[in-house]
């Protein structure tokens, strides 16, 4: 589900506006997050939410690039099976009405740290030129910075 670009004519046209911020769910597997995240965002979604397929602690779990997520604009988030099950099986008995009605808060929330400091990782290969311009241009404001953050970068490396 969203491994493929959906078929705009048998999907209901997506509008957004102040009052209205539509949101996609699909199941993880058959292909990259960064594909039905894009999918998702290019049907008109706000945020996509993906449904994890194993029972697992999805605090460890990785929503990773897989190289082509440089142009992706929406947020997305990974919710663990049990919840995306409960999810859908409420969208699949609810009214029509019931599901005008929904509202779902999404929140992304970044760790407090005692030492007031700001953490973050930066994740990528060394093939992107992206990354590495960022790196670069990032290195005056980290500097500026100083011991108020802790940058780690990461170089996720593919098996060829």
């Amino acid at each position: 589900m969203a491994c493929n670009e959906y078929d705009y004519h048998m999907v209901n046209e997506v509008k957004r506006n102040h009052d209205l911020t539509p949101f996609f769910i699909a199941n993880r597997g058959n292909c990259s997050f960064v594909q039905k995240v894009r999918n998702m965002e290019n049907l008109g979604g706000a945020v996509g939410i993906v449904v994890d397929d194993h029972n697992e602690n999805i605090q460890g779990v990785l929503m990773s690039d897989d190289g082509t997520g440089g142009g992706i604009r929406i947020p997305s988030m990974l919710i663990g099976k049990n919840d995306g099950k409960k999810l859908l099986d409420w969208w699949t008995s609810a009214s029509e009405d019931e599901k005008a009605n929904l509202v779902i808060m999404a929140e992304f929330v970044m760790p407090f740290e005692e030492d007031n400091k700001v953490t973050w990782d930066f994740w990528f290969t060394s093939s992107s030129d992206r990354a590495l311009d960022f790196l670069e241009d990032f290195n005056e404001m980290q500097a500026k910075l100083g011991e108020n953050i802790k940058f780690t970068p990461h170089y996720v490396f593919w098996e060829c």
